[in-house]
């Protein structure tokens, strides 16, 4: 069927408006890094907070090791910072630390624990960067009480080659120390603050530092050996600052008390003023907090220069997860996903409703999801209502964008992205649910493309986390495949692909691009190739 042709040019204005919205919703990297912010339990669980839950956990061995993932995770992100240069704009947190970890100045198992547990979580729009600075964000947020919360931007940018030497170690010298924090933009006080923010949490080990840690500390139920930093190390709290500055307790840890001098490097730091620096953050608890608060949002924030960073990613009341279209053998377009929607703002009684836009700028009365709230999850934000809904929308109209409402009693709230809706492009397709993958490996890609649209060149940039020399953070690969026609279905043309065999195939994802007539643009980017379960967060 031809579609005639102001229809055409309506179509070619629905790929102009997505476009010009996109930095609305949906913007990738702001909506994965949110999801597995917020997704932390329950339907759709991300799966990143179970590993620092309970915060004694170990999430990589034993627990009888004495290791706790929280910590490290902190460690990591200090240590890929630390060797920051900001007058020269490199490093920062730029992931470089994965091909550092045979340097002294990295000893221990941290490094890698880390960055393996992190290494599924890195896509397309979630590089593993990013994955360490969220990761100081969820162990402060997830080993405090009340919640402490440290403010996430997304667009960190990996780096591909090791960067500068500089970590304190325990036996470096204090001038040297300071000049290290200094080259990353901290100047003394800062540094003796972030140290003692970090410390608040986790222990040293003998097996990653016996020149500090004796050979006595090692124990049947710690094999590991190690002596915490304060009482409380499974909570981000003022603890260590209050038993150094009273000597009880742990008096500040191993690198305060610890026999061997040298490698007193804590100490070395807090008395480098005098402990004056310590006495100001002792006024209270909420001066502590709200230093720590500042001092690790901006270790997290120091990148690479020319590194953009997203605005403040903040958990949204409403969110539109799993959106998708797909063509059925009938032809029919189904227009399917969830509405989330945060306790926040919302109850488990609040009803939803959607409307759509068609092609053609024709709105559609509302229809409401399958139930109220379907399934549920928790977060430390708190809970989340997920609402489905599978909806068959009329070929020959189309869809361009839909807005959500949300009912409760006889209150209505609008959702619309800014004001323009949430736009959806219906023209070009991509069909995850019928990708093929052979013995081999080898994947069997579909989409389907709008007939009228008269597309002249399908293709799809695939983007597949891949093993790269020198560091257990995957680089992501990106290849082209070209699309040709395989029959038709209703008003779609079918297209196929072939797409060669990758490492991780569920974290592989690809945007699809058909260019038409007179030079219109249709997409549908950034869709897993292969659906598993309903984890999955293709178009979240």
């Amino acid at each position: 069927m031809i579609l005639p042709s102001h229809l055409l040019a309506f179509l070619a204005s629905c790929a102009f408006f997505s476009l010009t919205l996109a930095a609305k919703w949906p913007n990738h990297v702001i909506n994965e890094l949110e999801h597995l912010l917020v997704d932390t339990d329950g339907f759709n669980d991300a799966g990143l907070q179970k590993a620092i839950t309970p915060c004694t956990n170990y999430v990589s061995g034993s627990q009888l090791l004495g290791r706790e993932t929280a910590a490290q995770w902190v460690r990591v992100a200090f240590h890929d910072f630390v060797t920051a240069d900001v007058e020269s704009g490199t490093g920062g947190i730029d992931a470089s630390i994965g091909f550092e970890t045979l340097r002294p100045e990295n000893s221990g198992s941290a490094m890698n624990d880390s960055l393996g547990f992190f290494a599924p979580f890195v896509n397309a729009h979630v590089s593993m960067a990013d994955m360490i600075a969220l990761s100081v964000v969820m162990s402060v947020g997830t080993c405090s009480a009340p919640t402490i919360p440290i403010p996430l931007r997304g667009g960190r940018v990996d780096a591909t080659q090791e960067g500068l030497f500089g970590v304190p170690e325990p036996e470096t010298d204090i001038d040297t120390t300071l000049d290290q924090f200094s080259q990353a933009g901290f100047n003394q006080s800062d540094a003796i603050g972030l140290t003692v923010c970090g410390h608040t949490l986790g222990s040293v080990h003998h097996g990653g530092f016996p020149q500090v840690v004796p050979q006595s500390a090692v124990t049947p139920n710690n094999t590991g050996g190690g002596i915490h930093f304060d009482a409380t190390p499974d909570v981000f709290d003022v603890d260590v600052l209050n038993e150094y500055l009273e000597w009880k307790g742990q008096r500040g840890g191993p690198l305060v008390t610890t026999d061997n001098i040298t490698v007193r490097s804590d100490l070395r730091l807090y008395l480098s003023d005098n402990n004056a620096t310590l006495h100001g953050l002792a006024e209270s608890s909420s001066k502590f907090i709200s230093t720590c608060v500042s001092l690790l949002t901006r270790m997290i924030n120091t990148t690479p220069a020319l590194v953009p960073l997203t605005d403040i990613i903040e958990p949204q009341d409403i969110k539109p997860v799993n959106i998708s279209l797909s063509v059925d053998t009938t032809g029919r377009v189904l227009f399917s996903g969830y509405i989330r929607l945060l306790s926040t703002a919302f109850t488990s009684t609040d009803q939803v409703r959607i409307t759509w836009t068609s092609r053609t700028g024709v709105s559609s009365s509302a229809f409401k999801t399958h139930a109220n709230a379907v399934q549920t999850g928790n977060s430390i934000f708190g809970t989340t209502f997920y609402h489905f809904f599978n909806k068959s929308i009329d070929p020959t109209q189309g869809i361009s964008a839909f807005k959500i409402n949300i009912l409760r009693g006889k209150s209505v709230e609008v959702s619309s992205n800014g004001g323009g809706g949430y736009p959806i492009d219906d023209v070009a397709v991509f069909l995850p649910h019928e990708t093929i993958i052979g013995a081999d490996g080898t994947l069997s890609v579909h989409a389907a493309v709008l007939t009228a649209a008269e597309a002249q060149n399908v293709t799809a940039v695939v983007s597949a986390p891949s093993p790269q020399l020198g560091t257990i953070s995957p680089a992501i690969v990106k290849s082209v495949a070209s699309f040709k026609k395989n029959g038709t279905r209703g008003l779609y043309t079918l297209y196929t692909a072939t797409v060669p065999p990758v490492s991780n195939l569920h974290q592989t994802t690809l945007d699809l691009t058909a260019n038409a007539r007179g030079s219109y643009v249709y997409r549908d980017d950034f869709r897993r190739v292969v659906v598993s379960g309903t984890s999955s967060t293709e178009n979240t």
